[in-house]
């Protein structure tokens, strides 16, 4: 496979020159902070950034406050304030933290602190992500509020996130990309999301996973439409169809385990959130056990 060596390679220093081109770029992010020890990889790819393309970095701190657990009745208005104010201080005791950490990025950083119950911090995510070319997330393991967060950003703001993983403790400049290939239009609006990140790669490559209703042509002919449209933007990418798998997310994280990809870009919830509830799917299945970061949009 031919690959594309970019001049405006990263080294990791921090300080250094920016040369990214302008037109690919990643101007702001937000970065989800709860001022645990869970904050240390999301900041250091948030930082990453910063480095490379001179990103604004935007700390959203997200401090939940779970008063819809409080029973209605006599005493509930105290109960409430009471809950609340606990919930506020215990909230300054992290944020205190998530700043003395937002001071390693420097003063393109700021920090923006929402109070409120799960649906309401999902909430605030999804509006500061209208505004913003990237959300960076963690992995949602088996917290229900941070998946709820993740599907705000992804499905009501149609924005892009990047999910990291809480093993990815090494922020690292992708030169090993696998682009989870689909005929869709979550998957096209990933891949033009990526872009800044595809532009500096050493190797690409399109991955598509054979499905039960898909003939060879109608599955292959989109995969090679894509590789010359990204070939225009001087990414030299590498077409790999692979046979049907149970779960297609298996194949995905399998062929980047081989070629030993640090990103994975993926469409997101191709069906209904709903649907993907109920069903499962290869949103649900990569958010679970994905060991690099992810790129998903909607």
């Amino acid at each position: 496979m031919s690959t594309l060596q970019n001049d405006d390679s990263y080294s990791g220093s921090k300080g250094e020159a920016l040369t990214a081109p302008a037109l690919h770029r990643i101007a702001d992010v937000a970065v989800h902070l709860d001022g645990s020890g869970y904050d240390e990889p999301r900041l250091a790819y948030a930082q990453m950034l910063a480095t490379i393309f001179g990103t604004h970095v935007e700390g959203f701190f997200a401090n939940p406050i779970p008063t819809s657990f409080i029973p209605v009745g006599a005493g509930y208005e105290r109960v409430a304030a009471e809950i609340w104010e606990e919930g506020r201080a215990a909230g300054d005791v992290a944020e205190k933290a998530i700043r003395s950490r937002l001071d390693r990025l420097g003063d393109g950083c700021a920090l923006r602190r929402v109070d409120g119950m799960p649906h309401e911090l999902a909430f605030a995510a999804a509006r500061l992500a209208r505004t913003l070319d990237l959300v960076i997330l963690g992995r949602p393991d088996d917290d229900r509020s941070l998946a709820d967060m993740i599907a705000a950003v992804l499905f009501d703001a149609g924005s892009p996130a990047l999910i990291v993983p809480a093993e990815a403790t090494e922020a690292r400049d992708p030169q090993t990309i696998v682009v989870g290939w689909r005929d869709s239009t979550e998957c096209s609006r990933s891949i033009a999301a990526s872009l800044p990140f595809l532009k500096r790669a050493r190797e690409v490559f399109l991955v598509s996973v054979a499905e039960a209703t898909a003939s060879e042509e109608r599955h292959s002919e989109p995969a090679a439409d894509m590789a010359r449209h990204l070939a225009r933007h001087g990414i030299a990418v590498e077409v790999r169809h692979l046979p049907k798998w149970n779960r297609p997310a298996d194949a995905l994280l399998n062929e980047a385990k081989i070629v030993g990809a640090e990103l994975l870009v993926s469409g997101a919830y191709g069906r209904s959130r709903l649907r993907e509830m109920i069903l499962g799917g290869v949103t649900r299945d990569l958010l679970k056990s994905s060991p690099i970061p992810l790129l998903m949009s909607h």
